[in-house]
């Protein structure tokens, strides 16, 4: 208002302040003195008693916001402020809903535009409280503690210094997978010439790849049971055989060898013979590095190993020759040397005993085992189960040697051979599928094939 109103206008009947002991309510309060009101003027005859009333005052003076003192009101809390003067002042009047609604707008804007920049700042920040990093690398989300609630923070702060990162558990290797018909096998190419290791897949139409050759026989190799790692005995070496990669020399003198339960260490044996004690030392050689711990050493009586010749020999040969070592399945190995004996050996501690007997080959989970029965040139093969039951059987024309189980148990490899007309030997590779009923198919044609091992199949080899 620029200036004071003239005199107030008459209150409306049913106005809230027609009630008796309020007052109108002042517009804002000064403070400051103001002159008295000028006297109230009384009717000129009383009313009776009794029936007295307070005659209105037409007067510009506000009432007090207080109960008026009069009969069964009381004195009043407090003594009257200084009046207020709408003459001066304006008229005193009660804020509007919206006028009183204003603060509290602003107040919900501001709080509104506040959480909108704290939520713009955390998401064009980056991992570590920055907002110009350069690197796109997740960081890996670590779990609240367990021991209590989490407190919340009003604010984050942001670092200096980058924040550690969270070192995650290796990704485990993924196994090699083979082919259904994928081995190792060693041949000839020739009756005169040097035995070769190749790798070949029966159930496709490519060729054979040459592993190893040399100009002397490989006389044995070993494979580990996933497939990664082979060693082949040449001259008398264990010589560690990797396609597209050269030879290393693992051992310079080794008789027989073998991996144990993974490719990571390969176990040899090197046998010294004496005129009445013979020795056998057998070691565990890293087969990354060639580093070689000697677990034991074991003396026997000298034997001389049995004289064969022809397809016998040629068997005895393939199945191992006269020193063989075994990895069973109980982790331990077990060394074969003809007419000698046979000694269980920790791999762990060295320590070695006596066994009674030389392994036996079970299927994969221990389950079923062949059994072979010659009876002159046919040899029937018999699955059998841990009962004894006969499961299923076939015959074959010849003499079989060094049978490997397939890595799901459902088939077996080995060799056939058969004596030629004139006291030659021929040998070929045979698979019998246990599960279609039928007989043992030839994966080799060429007479001068031995020595099957299934990739990625670990042979259960039953103390």
């Amino acid at each position: 208002m620029s200036g004071p109103r003239g005199p107030r206008d008459p209150r409306d009947p049913g106005d809230w302040r027609d009630e008796e002991g309020y007052e109108q309510w002042p517009e804002r309060d000064l403070g400051a003195p103001q002159p008295p009101p000028p006297p109230e003027e009384t009717a000129g005859d009383e009313a009776p008693e009794g029936h007295a009333e307070t005659a209105e005052a037409d007067t510009n003076a506000p009432i007090p916001l207080r109960r008026a003192s009069g009969p069964g009101n009381g004195p009043p809390s407090e003594p009257p402020g200084p009046s207020w003067d709408p003459r001066q002042l304006g008229e005193r009047r009660k804020p509007t809903t919206a006028e009183q609604a204003v603060p509290w707008l602003v107040g919900a804007v501001l709080a509104l535009a506040g959480i909108v920049i704290v939520l713009l700042a955390l998401i064009f920040s980056d991992a570590n409280g920055g907002f110009a990093s350069s690197s796109e690398q997740p960081t890996p989300f670590i779990p609240p503690a367990t021991s209590g609630p989490p407190s919340p923070s009003a604010s984050g702060s942001p670092s200096t210094s980058p924040s550690p990162s969270v070192s995650a558990s290796p990704t485990p290797t993924k196994p090699p997978t083979y082919g259904t018909l994928e081995m190792l096998y060693l041949s000839r190419p020739s009756a005169a010439a040097s035995s070769e290791l190749f790798r070949d897949d029966f159930a496709t139409p490519a060729r054979g790849v040459l592993m190893a050759g040399s100009s002397a026989d490989i006389a044995h190799y070993a494979v580990a049971s996933d497939g990664t790692a082979t060693v082949a005995l040449v001259n008398g070496r264990l010589i560690a055989v990797a396609r597209g990669k050269p030879s290393r020399v693992l051992a310079s003198a080794a008789t027989a060898a073998t991996f144990g339960q993974d490719a990571a260490r390969v176990y040899a044996v090197r046998v010294a013979t004496g005129a009445s004690k013979d020795q056998a030392m057998v070691t565990a050689i890293s087969y990354g590095s060639g580093r070689t711990v000697t677990l034991t050493t074991i003396s026997y009586a000298h034997k001389a190993p049995p004289q064969l010749a022809g397809l016998a020999a040629a068997r005895f040969l393939d199945e191992g020759g006269a020193v063989r070592l075994y990895s069973t399945s109980d982790g331990n190995l077990v060394l074969w040397i003809a007419n000698a004996g046979q000694w269980r050996l920790d791999p762990a501690s060295g320590s070695t005993v006596a066994a009674t007997r030389a392994p036996g080959l079970w299927s994969p989970d221990g389950a079923h085992q062949i059994v072979a029965t010659i009876n002159g040139q046919v040899t029937t093969l018999a699955e059998r189960d841990q009962n004894g039951r006969t499961l299923s059987s076939t015959t074959v024309t010849g003499q079989i040697s060094h049978l490997r189980w397939s890595p799901h148990g459902n088939r077996v490899a080995f060799t056939l051979g058969i004596t030629l007309f004139g006291g030659g030997v021929r040998q070929d590779l045979y698979v019998w599928d246990l599960g279609n009923g039928r007989s043992a198919s030839a994966l080799t044609a060429n007479g001068a094939s031995f020595g099957v091992e299934w990739l990625g199949s670990a042979q259960f080899w039953q103390p």
